[in-house]
């Protein structure tokens, strides 16, 4: 039988009890024999040791989950914290040569700026677009940048790494376009009869965002006042599932959109169909939902949309295309009014109204206006 050490000790009942230190602290583990409890205790030192290098060298992974993400909780909403958590771990999926190691499963203070370019390389040849990835290193820039302010690490790997140069035509000219007017004609002389019709055409009338229009309530349509109240949207948690968001995508989407004629008819079809369908006017549910009655969702309407494209032979465009087909009629008819149209939108600044949409004019209206233009040569 081993020598019995200082820190060892008998119980009462046979069994071994080692003492030990550990930063300052005392630990004690317990076991039936001495061999055991030494076993025992040194699985105990490993795993303080593996705590104590988590809390001061984290893996990227360990920061994102325990630090980055907890701090970011009541700052944006889950729906952003989901979609960024799933840019996250596309990066953190990827294999670091050299390494035997994913990305997210290196060490903060580990990691160099070409494991970062490491990363954006293997996500342009899995065939990811210039933006998306872009986008994905932006998000793990703020991680480090983050990790940064807190000590964790002393620099960005990132701040180094250049962005991949744009090789793709920008959203905002391919499925986020406006629509030119036989383009818009020739779609909702498709959608005439379709169960999203409504929705499609209150978007379009009034720069509503598919979320915002999923949350309205029978008591958003304050036909005393003649508005809109815009006061929530649909969103997501970060569990993936969907839920109406008690406010709307930021502060200043918070407004009132002016309820005209055209619009009420079109709140008065929808409350029929939801009559016909559903067996009621939209008291227990939103006034627009999916077929099926559930919340609606981008996705519904936008298979809906892609159907009517290829019918009509028209290029593709999602919902957002409306929001931007009506600010260009907006701008096109009373360019004058750009500071309401700013607020019809809900935007906080009129400049990012007149960046998005200003040079949303159509390449007819551009030769038109060159050919109204007179210069004396």
């Amino acid at each position: 039988m081993g020598r019995k050490k200082k820190n060892d000790s008998n119980r009462p009942d046979g069994r071994v009890n080692i003492s030990f230190r550990y930063e300052g602290k005392v630990y004690s583990v317990t076991a039936p024999t001495r061999e055991e409890a030494i076993l025992k205790k040194q699985k105990r030192l490993e795993q303080l040791q593996s705590d104590t290098e988590d809390r001061i060298n984290p893996t990227v992974n360990s920061y994102y989950e325990n630090v980055f993400t907890p701090y970011r909780r009541d700052k944006v909403q889950e729906s952003t914290i989901r979609s960024q958590g799933c840019q996250f771990r596309d990066a953190a999926a990827v294999p670091i040569k050299g390494t035997g190691r994913l990305f997210g499963e290196l060490n903060m203070q580990d990691v160099k700026a070409r494991d970062v370019q490491a990363v954006q390389k293997a996500l342009r040849d899995a065939g990811r677009t210039t933006e998306t990835v872009n986008n994905i290193i932006a998000h793990v820039s703020h991680v480090f940048n983050r990790a940064v302010l807190d000590r964790t690490i002393a620099w960005n790997p990132c701040v180094t790494v250049d962005k991949l140069q744009r090789t793709e035509p920008k959203c905002k000219d391919t499925k986020h376009r406006a629509l030119s007017e036989d383009e818009t004609s020739a779609f909702f002389s498709a959608m005439t009869g379709s169960y999203y019709e409504n929705c499609c055409r209150l978007m379009i009338q009034t720069g509503m965002r598919i979320g915002e229009v999923g949350a309205l309530s029978l008591s958003d349509f304050d036909t005393k006042e003649g508005v809109i109240h815009i006061t929530k949207t649909v969103a997501r948690r970060e569990d993936g599932c969907y839920y109406i968001s008690p406010t709307p995508k930021t502060d200043s989407s918070f407004r009132d959109i002016p309820l005209t004629e055209t619009v009420m008819q079109i709140f008065r079809n929808q409350m029929q169909q939801n009559e016909m369908l559903f067996g009621d006017v939209g008291f227990s549910r939103p006034v627009f939902c999916s077929f099926e009655g559930e919340l609606l969702r981008e996705y519904f309407v936008n298979r809906e949309i892609k159907r009517k494209c290829q019918k009509i032979k028209i290029n593709l465009f999602t919902t957002h295309a409306f929001r931007a087909t009506f600010a260009t009629r907006f701008i096109e008819q009373r360019p004058q009014d750009y500071k309401i149209l700013s607020e019809v939108l809900g935007h906080a600044d009129i400049k990012i109204t007149l960046n998005l949409y200003a040079a949303h004019k159509s390449k007819d209206k551009q030769i038109e206006a060159m050919n109204d233009i007179v210069i004396a040569m």
